[in-house]
């Protein structure tokens, strides 16, 4: 299987999240996966950004990215251990002068959306088989929307559209 049909696969689950979490519909609670043991800690969360490392990533290279979980109102996919960062230096409608402002800040609609796309970054938690655990990441072990990461992994996909898909080897939350 390719990263291609991986990635749209991956694209339609989170825009098919999106498509329900716009109408006011009822959202299904997710199930939770595990989490490999020690993939996941507290740290210092140090690393480049998501725009500065889009610049220069290549597919296969070992990076460190770091960023605030977010970028949509559903940044996490409900049935796969896959989450979307966005660069720190992006502001999110918490960093705001009003946090009544917004009931899902880490959307980030307050942000000019060609900003949002080009710091943005798709992290991916993978089993054995290379593939992302089934069920989501929300909520485990610190990973929550907003929280700062540090991403050491490798560069799964990269394309000129400005796709940025990072497998997770370690995580830290700062």
């Amino acid at each position: 299987m390719n990263h291609s049909s991986t990635f749209v696969r991956l694209a339609c689950v989170l825009a098919a999240s999106a498509l329900v979490a716009c109408e006011g519909a009822q959202e299904k609670p997710a199930a939770a996966t595990t989490i490999p043991a020690g993939m996941v800690a507290r740290g210092p969360a140090q690393g480049t950004g998501v725009t500065a490392a889009k610049a220069s990533a290549t597919q296969g290279a070992e990076i460190v990215i770091v960023g605030k979980i977010g970028g949509s109102e559903t940044p996490f996919s409900a049935d796969r251990a896959v989450f979307t960062i966005v660069d720190p230096a992006l502001k999110s409608c918490a960093d705001g002068g009003d946090p009544d402002h917004c009931a899902t800040p880490w959307d980030y609609c307050c942000e000019d959306r060609k900003a949002l796309k080009s710091g943005m970054a798709t992290i991916e938690i993978a089993g054995a088989n290379g593939k992302p655990l089934a069920g989501s990441v929300k909520g485990v072990s610190g990973l929550d929307p907003l929280a700062i990461v540090a991403v050491t992994g490798t560069v799964t996909e990269r394309n000129d559209a400005g796709m940025l898909v990072v497998r997770a080897r370690k995580i830290e939350i700062r």
